[in-house]
Parts: C-alpha cells; structure tokens; sequence
C-alpha cells in the first residue's frame, strides 16, 4: 500500500487511477499547463506515465518502483512526473501510444511510460519497467539514471532533434482526407483477410490474448444477412458458442472480462469493463435476433442483467468497470474449490453441476477452478438423456446458490467513473434489448443513463467526458459525441421521442463545425484543444473509433431527415477509411459495418404514422426489433406527408425512397415485418 504520509499534485483528482498514485512519494501531477511550466522552469524532461485503474502491470509498477523511496527520489531530481488516466485524455493516450509504437518498434501497452522534452515531445517510450534491470528488460533506476546523464551531456541536442523529427513525421503522415470511395470488392477483399487469422475452431480472430467478439460481430452478421453468407454466419455462432462456453463469461454472475490468455477462452484476465459487455451482450442479442436460438438470448440477458446489477450507479449512470484483483490475488473473486462447490448446492445436483463445469480437486488455476463447459447445455442435457429445460431449471438454481454465496467475499475494486462513450455503448445496447426481449427495465436504464448525461455531462452546448463524486471534466472528444449521437439515433427509432433525434442532429451540427477536417474526416479533439497534435484516428480496436461510428450515424440522419449534406460528410470519412481497411481490416472493422451501411442501396425504411391513441405503437417496435433486419431505418411521422389512413395506425414500408405497401390491418403489418422477401 501506498505511504499515506506521502502526498503529491494527485491528492484533489477525482479518478480513482490517479488516487491511486496519490501517495507515491514520486511527485506526479495531473496532465495540464502547471506541470509543463514547471518542466521548462526547471529545465527537466517529463516523465508522462499513461494507465488505468484495472490495469494490472500498472498496479504491479507503482508497488515496485512509484512506492519505492530511493526510485521516487532519484526520479523526482530528474523529472518533472505526470500521471494520466487514460479513460479521462483517451486524445493523450491515443497520441502517445502511437509515438511509443514508433519509437519501439513494436505494440505497446499499458502502463506506457514515455520521456518527453519540455515541448511534449517524445523521445523514448517503454511499457512496464522493473525496478532493477532483469530478463533483458531495463530497471527504472538504470533508465533515470540514464535519462540524467544524457540530460546533461552534448547528447542532449541529439534527443531533442529526435523529438523533433518524430512529431515532424506525424505531422507530414497525418492523413485527414481520402480521394476514392471504397467498394464491395474492398469488403471481400477485407473478409478474406479477416477469415485468413480466425480461429477455426475456437473463433475469435488472432492469436492470444484473444479479445472478445463484441461490436465485430456487427459487420460478419449484416454481411451473412445481406449476402446469404453461411460462412461469415458460422464464424460468429462458433465464436459466440466458444466464448458463452468459457471462462472469460463468468459463469456464476453472467458478463465477460476483458480478454482470455488461452485461445479456448478458458482463462480470462478478470477485469470486466463496461464497453465489453455492452457489445458483447449486443452480440449475443443480434445472433439472437437472426438466427432465433434460445442460448444467445440467454447469454445476452445475463449479461444485460450482471450490467444492472453490478455496474449501475444510484443517480443512473454506468460505472467503467470491476477490478480482477480481490483480497489482493488476482481473479481470487471468481474461483472455486470443489469442497466450496460440493458445500453449497444441493447433493443430487453437485456431481451433474461439477461435470459440466469442469470441476475437479486439481482446478485448473492456482488450485482452483475457473468455471467453463467443455460443451454447450444442448449438447450435455442430450448426452445425459435429460430434458433441458428440466437441466436448466437445476442449473439456474445452483448457479444463484453460487452467486449469493460469492456475494459474501470481498469484491474486486469497481471503478466508479462515468464516461460518456462507454454509457453511450450500454444506452444503445439496452434500448435493443428492451423492445427485442419485451423487457422495460433495459429502456429505463436506458433512459436514466442518458437523463443522467444531460443533466451532468451536456454543459453549454458541449458535452464534457467524465463524472464523478459530483464533478464534471474533460471535454468530449469525438469518441464522446460520436457514440451518444449513435445512442440518441437508437432512442429515437426506438419510439422514445423527437427530442432524442434533436439532440442527436444538434450534436452532429456542433461536430461539422468544430471537428471536421475540410473536405475529409472528423479530429479526435475539437478546434480549441490544446496537445501537441490534431489528429484523425480510424484504428477500431477495443471500442470502434469516432470516425466509423459517426459515419454510421451520418447515413442514418441522411434517411431519417433526407439531408443530403450528412452523405456527404459521411462519404469524406469512408474516402479516408479506405486507406485503412485496405492496409489491416482487423483494425477496421466497424469501418466495414458503416461501410455496409452505405453501400446497402436496398435497406428498409419503416415509416409508422401513429393514430391518436397510439396504437400498435409497442407491438410493432417490439416486432421490428425482434427481427433482424440489416441497415433498417425507423421514422415515427410526425408533420409529414406520411399520416394514419382512415385514422388508424399506419405501417408505411419503403425501399429507395418509394412507398412499397401501407398497411393498418396488425394481422398484415405482422406478416409483412416477418417476410422474409423484406429482409433480403
């Protein structure tokens, strides 16, 4: 633990990262102007160290080095330090995580430690740093050390003309506008990539640590849809059934953490975050949707169910996510010893439940066990000859024992920041699954989530990043805006009111200004900004980036409003993109699903003029979102030529701008929302 006599500049932040670091005798300061000064008054380099609260190496370097009296000596006469929490500045991060990828040549994680001049300029980057050097890996100490002497050598010019020549080179590459529009044959050409690094037999794409199938899921399922692909359809259901399967869900509590080390997704890093599940739980509610198999709607209500139960916070909003350490021993929350397992369920369900579990004396982590099933519940009721849902019911029961008797132990740290973005995924992700799964209590999440944003994180006209213990900061970036403008598009389809698609069109408006690139893509930050760069980003990694999910959002506004100026803009950012999904699809992948969007000349749109009660209004909300219809677009008429015929609901169906039927009969409004000749 930290020495609590010990306080630096982090002592009045309000991430619970950075408090972390809060007693370190290394004298951190938060990122901003008072730290830079005091680096050119001083005349010191910077020590810039970039994590999050969940990282484990993070929390693993600071009880190493940062805690360590003699390194935070040394390194306060050398540097000027600064912590940043990188879910609070994802601008400074990405920037900094793409220098450090250039300067060493390689991927790089998380804690990233970078050296920079007093201007903010790169000049050496490493992850995670013992501190000792030890197994070819250099020590902190003998890296200030270092850093020292050449500070104050004629070596020092050298450092500072290689900053200069890196950001010159970013500066010369950065790349904001693109000349040609990407085609279908780019999006077989990006599929056989993506196919040529899948999994075959456990899914996922790459190798490990394999990351789950979340918003991925999204471009391979429209396109199976769109294109009858049974290839592309397989892929996710293997995928889906692996992960449901294996240790990254947590079988007791429903969600799934971050990533698995093994790629039979058996052993996870058990940190769970809340823009994971949000996308997962979507994936597993979409395989739902299209191929009507009762597992995936299973898993996708666990998982919306573990978000409510663990995650929500009192005033509405979504917290970022559960720690993988408890009690200090990383995963020790989520394991089981079989006398534990054998003591609390009942004794004729105990050996069925240890079997399908995989649970022995030996466990197969540390002594204990991670529970997964080597097969799906179909597949073991069959080979046992009993009934599933009589299997089910027996499960379901001893999986709660399970749960209230974890409930007791100490629970991983949850980070209690709400962000933006990552509430924005939930909100979307929710709103789906109310109307698909006929359940109201995801809508009012939903909507309290995004009540909450309005009210705490929407100030004058702009929209700020993070909330937490009553304090509202950073402004959004892109990522911001983009995901929530996303999440509003989503509420409004779904029938939840004009003042959604307002707020959606008031923000987009708000982005053409101040973030866009003339004639090309959307910047990362807005025009007032200050960092070293202004930058386009495009990389889909962990969460898609601004520029794939608001060209999505573009091309949705242009059908619902039929401004013609949001294609535009939307095909400046698929021009760009194309230089991206040609070089790695696996890193532009909901580029592709926005790309499929666009190029869907055939997609639905559903116009529902309602009568003045209101009816059929849930019925066929809940039938459109039960279905599986690629690219579909919603309009409740609200002042337009569209009306309820002879007073009655009105179900208005169209394709390339003409009216193909208008229907107020239920009886034909449901058989025209479940043919399949509309869907293809």
């Amino acid at each position: 633990m930290p020495d609590q006599y010990f306080e630096n500049h982090l002592i009045h932040e309000k991430s619970p990262y950075l408090l972390q670091h809060a007693h370190n005798p290394v004298d951190w300061h938060p990122w901003g102007e008072e730290a830079f000064n005091l680096s050119k008054l001083k005349d010191k380099p910077i020590f810039l160290s970039i994590g999050y609260v969940t990282c484990h190496w993070c929390h693993v370097m600071s009880k190493e080095s940062f805690n360590n009296p003699e390194i935070a000596t040394m390194m306060n006469d050398v540097f000027v330090s600064i912590k940043v929490d990188k879910e609070e500045l994802p601008e400074v991060d990405n920037l900094y995580m793409e220098f450090a990828q250039t300067l060493t040549s390689s991927a790089a994680g998380w804690p990233l430690n970078i050296i920079l001049t007093p201007g903010l300029k790169p000049f050496y980057a490493a992850t995670y740093m013992p501190p000792n050097a030890k197994e070819g890996i250099i020590g902190l100490k003998e890296l200030t050390s270092h850093i020292k002497e050449l500070w104050n050598s004629e070596e020092r010019e050298h450092l500072f003309d290689q900053a200069e020549k890196l950001v010159n080179l970013f500066k010369s590459s950065a790349l904001t506008r693109g000349k040609e529009l990407p085609t279908k044959n780019l999006v077989d050409e990006a599929l056989e990539v993506l196919f040529e690094g899948a999994d075959p037999i456990y899914g996922g794409i790459g190798m490990t640590p394999k990351f789950p199938m979340g918003y991925q899921s999204q471009f391979f399922l429209n396109h199976a849809k769109m294109y009858n692909d049974a290839r592309s359809l397989f892929f996710v259901e293997t995928t889906l059934n692996m992960m449901a399967r294996g240790g990254i869900h947590d079988q007791v509590g429903g969600g799934f953490s971050r990533y698995s080390i093994d790629e039979k997704w058996t052993i996870p890093h058990f940190e769970k975050m809340l823009y994971d599940n949000a996308f997962v739980g979507e994936a597993y509610l979409n395989a739902w949707r299209m191929t009507k198999k009762e597992k995936y709607k299973r898993v996708a209500q666990r998982t919306f169910d573990y978000v409510l139960r663990e995650m929500r916070d009192d005033r509405g909003g979504f917290c970022s996510a559960e720690d993988a350490d408890g009690d200090g021993i990383t995963g020790a929350f989520y394991l089981w010893s079989k006398e534990e397992i054998i003591a609390t369920l009942p004794q004729e369900d105990y050996p069925l439940f240890c079997e399908f579990f995989t649970i022995t004396h030996e466990g197969n982590f540390d002594g204990k066990n991670i529970l997964h099933s080597l097969v799906s519940l179909e597949e073991f009721a069959q080979y046992k000859n009993i009934s599933l849902q009589n299997l089910e019911k027996r499960f379901n029961k001893c999986l709660d024992l399970l749960l209230k008797k974890r409930s007791q132990r100490t629970r991983p740290f949850k980070d209690d920041k709400i962000l933006v973005s990552w509430n924005a995924f939930m909100i979307n992700a929710y709103v789906k699954a109310s109307l698909a799964l006929r359940d109201e209590k995801y809508m009012n999440a939903a909507l309290d989530a995004v009540r909450f944003i309005r009210k705490h994180l929407w100030k004058d006209g702009e929209l700020l990043r993070r909330f937490r213990e009553g304090d509202s900061d950073f402004k959004g970036t892109l990522n911001d805006y983009s995901s929530l403008i996303r999440a509003l598009i989503t509420l409004y389809e779904s029938g939840q009111g004009q003042e959604w698609l307002d707020w959606a069109i008031e923000m987009t408006a708000l982005l053409e200004r101040r973030f866009k690139s003339e004639r090309g893509a959307f910047y990362l930050t807005d025009s007032d900004h200050s960092i070293l760069l202004r930058r386009c980003e495009f990389y889909d990694s962990s969460q898609p980036s601004g520029n794939s999910i608001h060209a999505e959002n573009l091309l949705r506004l242009h059908l619902i409003t039929h401004n013609h100026e949001y294609k535009i803009q939307a095909e400046d950012v698929l021009k760009v993109a194309k230089d991206y999904i040609e070089a790695f699809p696996q890193g532009a992948t909901y580029h592709l699903f926005s790309l499929l969007c666009y190029l869907d000349t055939d997609a639905l749109t559903f116009i529902i003029a309602l009568d003045k009660k209101g009816t059929f209004k849930h019925e066929i909300s809940n039938l459109l979102y039960k279905q599986f219809i690629p690219n579909a677009t919603i309009i409740w008429a609200d002042k337009c030529e569209y009306v309820p015929l002879e007073g009655k609901t009105t179900l208005y169906i169209c394709k390339k701008g003409n009216c193909l039927m208008s229907l107020s009969n239920w009886e034909a409004i449901e058989k025209a929302i479940l043919d399949e000749k509309w869907q293809t």
